[in-house]
């Protein structure tokens, strides 16, 4: 897999083939297809600065560095010298082709060794920048011609190739070391089909299971060509397992993101990351959900979801935040701007307008009224705020963390709580104090109504 090139057209600090495409960088997603192909041993040739690319691979993945960018061919004397001898098929690839399919590598290695050399082709509407593949009868390869080499005539052809090679291992090995060098000094690997043709033993052109498949990418107009192609593979999979997806085109859904049946997922909707969603939810309009596990029947809207469990029958939205370690469990409801943040929230409670919970452990049937805030950070550490079942906590009230809330107990509309408030207790005021009586504390203030009357 070759991986050494420094991608100057990309303009980045980040190395070319660890741009994420659909959410995956290229060269793991190329592993991936590989390793789908039923590839045993993969060598990733890295340049000089290898060291960003190999923090990434797992470690049954072979390194080997090719010290000077002396083109794709002397790349590839790198890479089989770390392969084991005697291997009888040699699969090359580049690490900048995040398209490419297992059905596509695997066409191309079985093709050989009834030819020296397959490699996979493709039609593209516009194959500028491309060598052009000239072919003869069944697909047998006379030459490749870069573009800058090519007559107008064969400029003409669009049969591409891409960077997706199959070798017989022990003709590679005799005939590499006799190509020679470019006037540029570098070694073409693309120059073997030359020689094999030489030799009465033509390459065999395969066609691609989709012509994006050959597609590389050297520029960010071609990466977002591809993370376009990407995206739509991956809804169409989708679709055809039983998600509704109702706008695809502007619908993003990452490669990783696991959806379920009878899913529905609305326009202007962001799914992305080790994200997890179970049966007859609704997403969006305008969700962006990262990272999360969204159990059955839960319904986001125009709300950000990030790092956290969402529970079955769970309403969020519209313009709420769910941040990072949050738990909602099951029919939680939580209305408009609002934020909660690395908390436990219990069954059935609501929170619908304006409200804050930070580092909070919060029980069952809980109403947090409008403009409530768990005060959680005292400017130097953060604390929890423990509120019970069955709570009621007032319009505005701010609860200045660590403090508890035992179950049943309300809190007024304004209210500073500064210290724990006993089950069933009611306070009120600046800072907060008890007044009145008790009720049970798992009664709600609507019960302890009903009962007075």
């Amino acid at each position: 897999m070759l991986a050494a090139g420094r991608g100057v057209r990309m303009r980045s600090r980040l190395p070319k083939v660890l741009h994420p495409v659909a959410g995956v960088p290229m060269l793991n997603r190329v592993i991936r297809s590989v390793q789908e192909a039923g590839v045993s041993h993969i060598v990733v040739v890295l340049g000089a600065e290898a060291d960003p690319i190999r923090a990434t691979l797992a470690p049954e993945i072979v390194v080997a560095i090719q010290a000077e960018p002396r083109g794709t061919g002397d790349a590839v004397r790198v890479g089989i010298e770390a392969l084991p001898p005697h291997t009888e098929r040699v699969l090359v690839v580049g690490g900048d082709t995040p398209l490419v399919t297992s059905g596509t590598l695997r066409a191309v290695l079985d093709a050989v060794p009834d030819a020296p050399i397959a490699m996979a082709t493709g039609h593209l509407s516009d194959p500028t920048g491309y060598g052009r593949v000239m072919v003869r009868d069944a697909g047998l390869v006379d030459r490749i011609v870069e573009e800058s080499d090519a007559t107008s005539d064969e400029r003409a052809t669009t049969l591409v190739n891409g960077m997706i090679f199959a070798f017989e291992g022990t003709w590679l090995r005799k005939t590499l070391p006799s190509v020679q060098p470019s006037p540029s000094g570098e070694i073409y690997l693309t120059a073997l089909v030359s020689h094999a043709a030489l030799e009465g033993r033509p390459a065999r052109a395969i066609a691609a299971a989709d012509s994006m498949d050959v597609i590389g990418v050297n520029t960010r107009a071609q990466l977002a060509m591809t993370e376009s192609t990407a995206r739509l593979r991956v809804l169409q999979r989708l679709m055809e397992a039983g998600v509704t997806i109702v706008d695809p085109a502007s619908t993003y859904v990452d490669e990783c993101v696991q959806i379920e049946s009878d899913v529905v997922v609305h326009p202007q909707s962001y799914i992305r990351g080790e994200t997890v969603i179970e049966r007859d939810c609704v997403i969006g309009p305008g969700a962006e959900v990262v990272d999360c596990h969204v159990r059955e029947g839960a319904r986001i809207s125009w709300s950000v979801v990030e790092s956290s469990e969402i529970g079955p029958r769970v309403r969020i939205g519209p313009y709420f935040r769910v941040r990072a370690g949050t738990v909602l469990e099951a029919d939680v409801a939580l209305g408009s701007f609002g934020e909660v943040k690395n908390s436990r929230v219990g069954e059935r409670t609501q929170m619908h307008h304006f409200s804050y919970l930070g580092d909070a452990v919060v029980g069952p049937d809980v109403n947090i009224g409008a403009g409530a805030i768990t005060c959680n950070y005292d400017g130097v550490a953060k604390h929890q705020t423990t509120i019970g079942a069955g709570v009621f906590v007032g319009s505005d009230s701010l609860l200045i963390a660590p403090v508890t809330l035992g179950d049943g107990a309300m809190t007024g509309a304004g209210s500073v709580v500064t210290r724990d408030v006993a089950p069933g207790a009611r306070v009120v005021g600046v800072p907060a104090r008890q007044i009145g009586s008790k009720r049970r504390p798992t009664q709600t203030p609507a019960e302890e109504q009903a009962t007075q009357r």
